[in-house]
């Protein structure tokens, strides 16, 4: 490798690094906006009305699997593809004809799902008289997929600032909107109409946002059909995963809501919530890393050294989280929904074991498949997921009539079958490799962590000093063992320190963190 093609792949690194970074710190912003608007909403509506909330919303989801075809995935590929290779012209072409066909598919199957809102209701959720909820939440897809071409627009342009924003910004106006419509006597019109509205309003900026900073003066006249084609060549292998398992994930909630009362139904989705922000920031990484891929394989990038880099600090950050919400639970829900939604704090519990798999990397495969080109390699991880999903979910819930624990551990079957096939594959057609100890010290000091913090919770009880407490305990306990077991080694400081340097009052949090762990280093070595 000759010295300017290094220099190329370094100044890809450093882009790369720093816009995972701002779309990470900028999705921990709309995940904690969110986090507060989904508690309020929830208190506001007690277990059984957030529950019919919560249940209406399965149906918008239900149609949301079938937009895009894939071509929001393949924005992202060919944007930072083209803009790698020199033709910014050639990517602001690509930008403007996907950004055309995904606004049309999602006012194709908005439409559809307003007229066929009964049916849909009684199918689906089995709750015909929830049919005007339905029709109402029907707009929830074109905003869906308005707010998706903004993210995957911007990312693929390296503009994760502007991605990050219009999520914060979706989520402000949720926060505003709904408990504001709830309160004046609106009750669960008021909750939609604040999810839905929010969503619409931040991709509509959004979308003006990229026209005036990036694609002014692109045209992709001429070129749609050739463009679309292109892009569904490379997106629907990758559609086909995702669509299998996308409906797997939603027979499950189906299946719950068949087996489920509107109360217990409220519990379990309130336990979700805690998983939703890792979610939320675990597809925040993988989105960053997908374009960081592409570019990589733009100018000839070291597949095996970006996979282990990537894998392991993705899962240094979401372990640990996966393993404190295990610990902390009970004080979690007792604190943040009230003495009401106790019930849930054993769901909560066997969530964050379930979500275990993708806090350790699953993600990862997904962005590293897909940046170098591989998007079959997606497809096949995808359906095995989701086909694992469709079986253990009837089986274990129904069948062996564990009920909502069974969807749980038909959750964490499919999760763990994926992460197994996309190490199986990054190994065997990529040569990747996981760096095993540094993944194994990632998962045993979490673990001893989540024990030190348990020890907390039930000495002190459910209240809000506890859970401070639960914090400090685990958060110490953490970055003391991780440095010391080799979950994290001295030269990956350097390049923790540049990923967050610049973010204001983050970047001197996260330093106060970080200056502890060499503290630790030092003392270990």
């Amino acid at each position: 490798m000759d010295n300017q093609e290094s220099m190329a792949h370094l100044d890809i690194a450093k882009r790369s690094v720093r816009g995972s970074t701002v779309l990470f710190v900028g999705n921990m912003g709309a995940v904690a906006v969110s986090a507060v608007a989904v508690i309020v909403i929830a208190r506001l509506l007690g277990p059984t009305n957030y529950g019919i909330y919560t249940l209406v919303l399965l149906v918008p989801s239900f149609l949301i699997c079938f937009l895009g075809f894939g071509v929001d995935y393949s924005l992202i590929r060919f944007s930072a593809y083209s803009i790698s290779q020199g033709r910014p012209e050639e990517a602001k072409r690509y930008a403007v004809n996907g950004i055309r066909f995904l606004w049309m598919n999602g006012a194709a199957l908005a439409l559809l799902e307003f007229a066929l809102a009964g049916p849909l209701s009684s199918l689906l959720i089995n709750r015909p008289g929830l049919t005007p909820y339905v029709q109402l939440v029907s707009l929830a897809v074109f905003g869906s997929m308005i707010l998706t071409t903004v993210t995957a627009t911007a990312i693929g342009w390296n503009q994760m600032g502007l991605s990050a924003l219009s999520n914060v910004s979706q989520a402000f106006v949720k926060l505003a909107l709904a408990p504001l419509l709830i309160i004046v006597g609106l009750g669960v019109t008021g909750a939609i109409v604040g999810q839905l509205t929010s969503s619409v309003a931040a991709g509509v900026v959004g979308t003006a946002a990229l026209y005036l900073w990036r694609l002014r003066g692109a045209s992709g006249r001429g070129k749609f059909f050739e463009d679309s084609k292109t892009m569904l060549t490379f997106g629907l292998p990758l559609y086909a995963g995702t669509v299998v398992n996308g409906l797997a994930t939603l027979f499950a909630s189906f299946v719950l809501a068949y087996i489920a009362t509107n109360n217990v139904y409220g519990w379990y989705q309130a336990a979700s919530n805690f998983i939703v922000p890792m979610t939320t920031v675990s597809s925040a990484l993988t989105y960053a890393l997908f374009p960081a891929f592409a570019s990589f394989d733009g100018v000839g990038g070291d597949v095996r050294v970006a996979f282990k880099q990537a894998y392991r600090f993705v899962a240094f950050l979401l372990t640990p989280v996966t393993f404190f919400l295990l610990a902390a639970a009970g004080p979690l829900m007792h604190v943040l929904y009230g003495a009401s939604y106790d019930g849930g704090i054993g769901y909560l519990q066997l969530l964050a074991i379930a979500y275990l798999p993708t806090a350790f990397g699953y993600t990862v495969h997904i962005a590293f498949f897909n940046g170098f080109a591989r998007p079959k390699l997606t497809m096949v991880l995808q359906t095995v997921a989701g086909a694992v999903l469709f079986v253990a979910a009837p089986l274990l819930a129904i069948a062996a009539d564990w009920r909502v624990d069974g969807i749980i551990y038909a959750n964490l079957l499919s999760d763990f079958a994926a992460w197994a096939m996309g190490t199986v594959l990054a190994d065997r057609y990529m040569n990747a490799r996981l760096d095993f100890k540094a993944n194994a010290a990632i998962l045993l000091s979490a673990a001893v962590s989540c024990g030190a913090t348990a020890l907390v919770s039930q000495t002190l009880g459910s209240s809000a000093l506890t859970l401070l407490a639960d914090l400090l305990v685990f958060t110490l306990s953490y970055l003391t063992l991780a440095p010391l077991l080799g979950a994290i080694k001295t030269d990956d400081m350097s390049t923790m320190e540049h990923t967050f340097a610049g973010l204001g009052i983050v970047s001197r949090l996260i330093g106060l963190l970080l200056r502890y762990v060499k503290l630790i280093l030092s003392i270990g070595k």
